[in-house]
């Protein structure tokens, strides 16, 4: 008998351990903080060319890993509603694989004009090495597919030197 209740008594600590080990073994995103708009254009009271030109550049993910594991991440130029108030990023990551997924709360209402705007956050707990990047646009119930997929490859993380992905252009976050 006393053999069964230290083999349990062990099989529940091991299993407290390995759980733990999961919890504190998963990305997170923290520290979410977005610019005001940067820059706006509308498609009816903007001239076609400038509008055009501003559509279809991409935004950008810069990344810099720093020393203690902490991800600095820039997203530059989102494409967003002129209503939109709050941009926010959550991280899902499987081994190697990190995935991004940027939405926004419902705006109250919609303004005829779309707006840059540059998202701060943090990440952590990441080690250097390579990743399979994924960033998806997702509506804001953070439902998204491949249709909404603005990067999609290769990044390889380096302490303290800064990473630069381009999105897909012609990319906006949608409004709901």
């Amino acid at each position: 008998m006393k053999k069964v209740s230290y083999s349990l008594i062990c099989l529940i600590g091991l299993s407290a351990c390995s759980s733990e080990n999961v919890v504190l073994g998963g990305l997170k995103v923290y520290e979410v903080s977005n610019s005001t708009c940067k820059a706006s254009f509308s498609q009816t009271e903007t001239h076609n060319d400038f509008y055009m030109k501003d559509y279809a550049s991409p935004a950008t993910l810069n990344i810099e890993l720093k020393t203690d594991g902490i991800a600095q991440c820039v997203l530059e130029d989102v494409k967003a509603n002129c209503a939109a108030r709050n941009i926010f990023v959550n991280v899902t990551n499987q081994d190697h694989q990190v995935i991004l997924i940027v939405y926004q709360n419902p705006p109250e209402s919609l303004a005829d004009c779309i707006c840059n705007f540059d998202v701060n956050f943090k990440m952590s707990k990441l080690v250097p090495g390579n990743y399979h990047l994924k960033v998806y646009y997702a509506k804001t119930n953070m439902e998204y597919d491949e249709s909404n997929i603005a990067y999609d490859g290769q990044v390889v993380l380096v302490q303290n030197q800064k990473v630069s992905v381009t999105f897909k252009s012609k990319m906006i976050l949608p409004e709901m």
